[in-house]
């Protein structure tokens, strides 16, 4: 797990821990002095934090204390985390059921959604008649790799 994640994760849990805009506020302070004391840049910090609450376009709840208002943010939060369940099962069926394709391809440089999203369109195109590969009954998941340069390749077998 990346620090980035490691961050997210503990700020998760606190949403998820913390009844209360105080706890979840104090939790989140220690959480960034952690970092901070940990040696982690104040940019760091500041930018994943600020990340966060912005993911839900809540970008002011980081300072507010209003119940209320943390109360639908932390709706929101629990609204994601069963949507994302849902996916996952959704995910799961289309694989058990042999309907799920999962395609690697290297990725160097350029607009990455865009190919993604050409890739997708000529699949449609393509296979819009066919009994399986047709979008309604099977489920297209891409993934990237990344092209190293052989400088670096070189470097990582040393």
């Amino acid at each position: 797990m990346q620090h980035s994640e490691w961050l997210r994760s503990a700020l998760l849990r606190a949403v998820c821990y913390c009844s209360s805009a105080e706890d979840f506020h104090q939790e989140r302070i220690y959480v960034e002095l952690t970092y901070l004391a940990n040696g982690y840049s104040f940019y760091f910090v500041e930018s994943h934090v600020q990340h966060f609450f912005d993911y839900f376009e809540d970008g002011a709840m980081r300072y507010r204390t209003d119940p209320s208002s943390y109360h639908s943010f932390r709706r929101r939060w629990f609204d994601y985390f069963e949507l994302q369940m849902q996916r996952s099962t959704q995910l799961q069926k289309l694989n058990d059921n042999n309907q799920m394709a999962r395609f690697n391809y290297y990725y160097d440089y350029g607009p990455r959604c865009e190919f993604n999203r050409y890739f997708h369109e000529l699949w449609s195109k393509h296979f819009a008649s066919h009994p399986t590969l047709c979008n309604e009954k099977s489920k297209i998941q891409l993934t990237t790799k990344h092209v190293h340069t052989l400088n670096a390749l070189l470097s990582s077998r040393t």
